[in-house]
């Protein structure tokens, strides 16, 4: 994941925010996760929003998601 790209996806305008972000994920996501993600991503308000989505999922495919957290049970059971 480009984080040049993560950095600016929160000054995008809207709908150029959700095309950048659906882009950068990854093909080794598991296709209910990506399908969830690409539903948040589509159902964001802002695109500040979508920035926060993004950086939690580069944050987790580091390693540095946080065990439990409201946002990984989301995804988990998807």
């Amino acid at each position: 994941m480009n984080l040049e790209t993560l950095q600016s996806l929160d000054k995008l305008e809207i709908n150029k925010s959700r095309i950048v972000a659906t882009s950068m994920l990854g093909k080794k996501t598991k296709p209910l996760v990506l399908q969830q993600l690409k539903l948040d991503i589509a159902n964001a308000p802002s695109s500040v929003e979508v920035s926060r989505i993004m950086w939690q999922v580069y944050l987790s495919g580091s390693g540095l998601g946080t065990i439990g957290s409201s946002w990984k049970k989301h995804y988990n059971n998807a």
